[in-house]
């Protein structure tokens, strides 16, 4: 089924004019780019007499997808209207009456598509009226991504309307013409080119060019071909006298060098024999020297073990006083002094100056009430665990500051009851708003945010740069929700939070998101403990009605609209080369998760570097030198250009804050080694024909490679 079929199925054909008119009017809204585009539009429903695209349900169509699926500037629209208009006088002579009719409407309107003739403005006529099948011309469009009109004017017309009368089978000529036209693009000498490539197909059909000149050198070739032939018989007499009597030499010979070679091995044998001695005498030696360089090493690490554990020591010692001094702030006022014991166990002391009043020690039960006072303290518990973790656990977990007070009702668009499709549907209108406001999405993005709304747990693998944090931004506001990036998980406190020193809670952002229904964000999951990311279990199994007990001793119960999205620069199966410190995620927490590849997305780049193609072309030509340099060394290139660096390229350009040299050198070539550059370098300069717009940027870094090559 066509394009042309989609759009107008069941014979609806004013639909398609109705949907197109609603689509100008809302776009006209927002941009006034479009009121020529409309004005067009509707001043040829009302005139049909000024129509050139009939019937116009056809017209509609192609407005409809220029705008929704082409990468045309609206201020192109009506330009490139006014191009596919000649398009259409030159594919339908008889307008509806034109043979295969349906079949050329589904071109037509193809070629306002992404990438599509009309919208590069390359529909070639005299390469369209060759083909009898016309999908065949789509297929030549398709393969060799014209890029200069004038070579294919110059050069492939000729080449294409010649070549045709020596074809029976079209697909073989438009394999043949395929071939050819990338030939002739990439070639330095195009007219050349053209004329081997015809020689080749004259020949294959059977037509040469032979002339008097051709034949009398022919004969002369095949005359000294006869004297050379005499000559080497004449040879071939010499060498055979020569061999028989090297033969009679050789046979009196062969005696002498027998015996001669006999006398040779037996002296090779006691040569061997003295190496064989030396060789073992050395490996001994060799062994014996092992010896002393692993009692040595053994000798080292023990030094450097203690020296560890004194070096950690001092730092359990300087968290213990850390976490004094704390727990001294949170003490009534008047104690001005905090003992711990150093004996097994532990004892705390708390003195005060004020006379007549004393506190409980550890060791003293809790609730005893002070001498004379009338008020009752309760000691202050001892931590028997090691000093420093305690000291982090304390200072990582203060209250967190929010205002959550109110549990909200479930989000429409999280809400079951309400069929999927409809609720879908709610949300691509809003990206389509949202696109048409000039936001970018990634080519990944309609999966995760489908995984979210199922509540299937994404798990997002992709390198660092790729957009996966901006991706779930999208998300929430396309749902209407907050998220919080709660960041890689080290202990269960950044799950669960803790109780205070003080008999308070302090709650983590997990715990906020779970009960009030926001999105929690694990990023770099794969960085985080794997024994402590195992309490996730208890919150990624998305059953109805469950809920969980917090420290605090709430019992909260899962909020309808509460997500986890996770994320990570590998699969979950450990360290790669790239991110050599990266753990693997335990077994039962990957298969909650869904895990989505992201990846680079060359279309979001492109889009970010729109104003600037020579810049995307540049960073494309990049990408695939490292990809190679990956494939042929079995790992992954370092250095790589990510999303985040073409946004950063933009920016720079925006502003005019560095030039082209300067980001060249700042995000491209620091840091890199020379010997992998090269390599960069001499790979772009293989293929930055195929793009053009890169060829000024890629002569300025081959000079700047040169310069540091020395």
């Amino acid at each position: 089924m066509g394009i042309f079929s989609k759009i107008s199925k069941d014979g609806k054909e004013n639909d398609v004019i109705n949907a197109t008119e609603r689509i100008l009017r809302e776009n006209l809204l927002l941009r006034s780019e479009y009121k020529d585009l409309y004005s067009r539009f509707l001043y040829l429903k009302e005139h049909p007499e000024y129509r050139v695209i009939d019937s116009f349900e056809l017209y509609a169509s192609a407005v409809n997808i220029m705008i929704t699926s082409s990468p045309i500037r609206s201020d192109k629209y009506v330009e490139t209207m006014a191009y596919g208009e000649k398009v259409y006088d030159a594919m339908f002579p008889y307008e509806e009456r034109t043979p295969d009719y349906e079949n050329l409407t589904t071109i037509f309107l193809e070629m306002f598509d992404k990438d599509g003739v009309i919208a590069r403005r390359l529909f070639i006529d005299r390469i369209y009226d060759i083909f009898s099948d016309k999908f065949n011309y789509m297929k030549w469009v398709n393969n060799v991504k014209i890029n200069d009109i004038e070579v294919i004017n110059a050069f492939v017309i000729p080449y294409a309307v010649e070549a045709r009368s020596y074809f029976l089978d079209e697909e073989c000529y438009l394999a043949n013409l395929i071939d050819v036209t990338w030939k002739i693009q990439s070639s330095a000498d195009k007219k050349t080119t053209v004329d081997e490539e015809l020689e080749k197909i004259r020949r294959m059909a059977g037509i040469y060019e032979v002339n008097e000149a051709v034949l009398l050198d022919s004969v002369r070739k095949i005359e000294m071909a006869q004297v050379l032939h005499k000559k080497v018989v004449e040879l071939t007499k010499v060498v055979e006298e020569r061999v028989k009597i090297i033969d009679a030499t050789s046979r009196n010979s062969v005696k002498d060098v027998k015996t001669l070679c006999e006398d040779e091995v037996k002296k090779a044998q006691y040569e061997l024999s003295i190496i064989d001695e030396k060789l073992k005498q050395a490996y001994d030696d060799c062994v014996a020297e092992q010896k002393k360089v692993v009692l040595y090493e053994k000798k080292k690490l023990l030094d450097d073990t203690f020296a560890e554990a004194e070096e950690r020591l001092l730092q359990l010692k300087q968290a213990a006083e850390k976490t004094i001094n704390t727990v001294k702030l949170e003490m009534p006022e008047g104690i001005t002094q905090l003992e711990i014991g150093t004996q097994s166990s532990a004892e705390v002391r708390v003195n005060a100056p004020i006379s007549g009043v004393q506190m409980a020690t550890a060791s003293n039960k809790a609730g005893v009430a002070a001498e004379g006072s009338g008020v009752s303290y309760s000691s202050v518990p001892a931590y028997s665990g090691p000093y420093d973790s305690y000291a982090k656990v304390y200072e990582s977990q203060g209250s967190v500051t929010d205002d959550d007070t109110e549990i909200p009702g479930v989000n429409p668009l999280l809400d079951e009851s309400i069929p999927f499709s409809e609720r879908y549907e709610t949300v691509k209108e809003k990206k389509s708003y949202m696109i048409a406001e000039g936001e970018h999405f990634h080519k990944m993005f309609d999966d995760v945010l489908t995984a979210v709304m199922e509540n299937a747990n994404p798990y997002l693998i992709g390198p660092s740069g790729c957009g996966k944090t901006y991706m779930v931004s999208q998300i929430a506001k396309i749902l209407d929700m907050a998220f919080i990036d709660i960041g890689y998980i080290n202990e269960e406190y950044d799950i669960l939070g803790f109780q205070t020193a003080n008999g308070g809670y302090s709650r983590p952002n997990f715990y906020r998101c779970y009960k009030y229904g926001k999105i929690a964000f694990c990023d770099e999951l794969d960085n985080g403990n794997s024994r402590a990311t195992v309490k996730l279990n208890s919150f990624l199994s998305n059953l109805k009605d469950a809920s969980y007990s917090f420290p605090n001793g709430e019992n909260v119960k899962r909020h309808p609209n509460f997500r986890i999205i996770g994320a990570g620069n590998t699969d979950g199966n450990g360290a790669d080369s790239n991110y050599n410190s990266r753990e693997k995620i335990e077994e039962s927490v990957q298969q909650r998760f869904t895990p989505i590849y992201i990846g680079y997305d060359n279309e979001v780049e492109k889009q970010i570097l729109a104003d600037y193609p020579d810049w995307y072309d540049f960073v494309v030509l990049f990408r695939m030198a490292t990809d190679e340099w990956g494939r042929k060394n079995y790992g992954d290139a370092p250095g790589i250009i990510t999303t985040r660096d073409a946004t950063r390229i933009k920016k720079y350009n925006d502003n005019q804050s560095f030039d082209m040299k300067q980001i060249l050198e700042y995000e491209f070539i620091q840091t890199k080694d020379i010997t992998y550059l090269a390599f960069i370098e001499d790979f772009i300069r293989q293929h930055v024909s195929e793009y053009g717009e890169a060829d000024r940027i890629y002569r300025v870094f081959s000079d700047m490679i040169s310069t540091r090559r020395g």
